[in-house]
């Protein structure tokens, strides 16, 4: 079933206002980290022959993409450029290419999705183990970070929208390279090997965010850096005070050299960094909220009045709440934080084709409605 109408007509000047907690707000915008292409196909009536999980393994694009993943990489940005638009998001989500050598994700079906395959990684062993292999790793150039997506649906914009440039965070890449296990041993036994890890990853970092940040299509910078789980942060917050935030002080740094704004995206409980997060790495907004560990509006009333927040409507409700739940909620949240500013409405993380579609449109029809009321 396609989306009816878009909740607000596309304006990224509504959403970077919210970014920078300036005032003058007319609406609340809406914003999300991530759409399945299914959910995406389903509310544009446009089909695309891959699913997210194929995205994952093919939308990696540089110049020595298989032709596949360059006409992949076409079709699924004119998919996700017509669903901002149908839907009523100010920008559509783009990337910069960075060919770092990962491990190959392993595909499992998910059993409670009729055996649907889902995407999971190696915990255990990485590809970086010690200093020997670390000193034998293949680290791509910062000459060959690759524009291209960027540049490309750059040229799909609609009038009104801009793109948010997304990168995935050295911290989140240092555990996929060491693997989990290894990283939290080594933190220990070995900190150096994974401070010159970090080292090497920051540097591609700065440069592919301030090159996206530098693109006039580029509103905002996206980054993916999930430092917690339900109770606490992965490593010490004492080791990430000392060798990660640094790393994202950097990058953030990189962003604000051209007037962007840095959104951190970070699932899990990571309240004992906040306030280094807000002050000294500078970030601008923070997205990923769930309920069990931090409803938004809890965030809200700490954080609001010194950087943006974002989303907030629980995935898990989402997923397996009613319709009505699902607007409940959404009020709850939307008469809690949108009448103080510097807040934009969405899922808690991100739009995965596990939501069913008309929760989906639930949750857009009250912000459609709020903004309609109070706008």
């Amino acid at each position: 079933m396609k989306v009816e109408k878009p909740v607000k007509e596309p304006d990224f000047e509504d959403l970077r206002k919210v970014l920078f907690r300036e005032p003058g707000q007319k609406v609340v915008p809406l914003i999300e980290l991530w759409v399945d292409v299914g959910t995406m196909a389903a509310a544009t009536g446009i089909e695309l022959p891959y699913s997210s999980t194929e995205l994952v393994e093919l939308l990696n694009l540089d110049k020595s993409s298989p032709e596949e993943a360059i006409q992949f990489g076409i079709r699924y940005a004119q998919l996700a450029t017509a669903f901002s638009e149908a839907v009523g998001y100010d920008y559509v989500i783009s990337t910069v290419s960075v060919p770092i050598p990962r491990p190959r994700r392993h595909l499992k079906g998910n059993p409670s999705q009729d055996g649907k395959v889902r995407v999971w990684r190696e915990e255990h062993a990485g590809m970086i183990a010690d200093r020997r292999s670390l000193e034998a790793f293949s680290w791509p150039g910062v000459d060959q970070i690759n524009m291209s997506p960027i540049e490309f649906m750059a040229t799909l914009l609609p009038p009104g929208m801009k793109l948010i440039a997304f990168y995935p965070g050295v911290f989140e890449d240092l555990s996929t390279l060491m693997g989990f296990e290894n990283m939290a041993i080594k933190s220990i036994e070995e900190p150096e090997l994974l401070r010159d890890t970090l080292e090497r990853l920051t540097v591609l970092a700065e440069a592919a965010v301030e090159r996206s940040a530098a693109h006039p299509a580029v509103g905002a910078i996206f980054y993916g850096e999930d430092m917690g789980f339900k109770t606490g942060t992965m490593l010490s917050p004492t080791f990430m005070r000392k060798y990660v935030l640094p790393c994202h002080r950097r990058i953030v740094a990189a962003s604000h050299k051209h007037s962007k704004p840095f959104i951190l995206h970070s699932c899990g409980q990571i309240g004992t960094l906040m306030d280094d997060l807000i002050d000294n790495v500078k970030i601008d907004a923070l997205h990923s909220f769930q309920d069990v560990i931090e409803p938004v509006e809890h965030a809200y009333a700490k954080y609001a009045g010194r950087i943006a927040i974002l989303g907030g409507l629980d995935m898990d409700l989402l997923a397996r709440g009613t319709e009505e739940q699902v607007r409940a909620r959404a009020r709850q949240i939307l008469q809690r934080c949108a009448p103080g500013g510097n807040f934009a409405f969405g899922a808690g993380n991100s739009i995965t084709d596990f939501i069913p579609l008309k929760n989906y449109y639930a949750m857009l029809d009250e912000l459609r409605r709020w903004n309609e009321k109070n706008g």
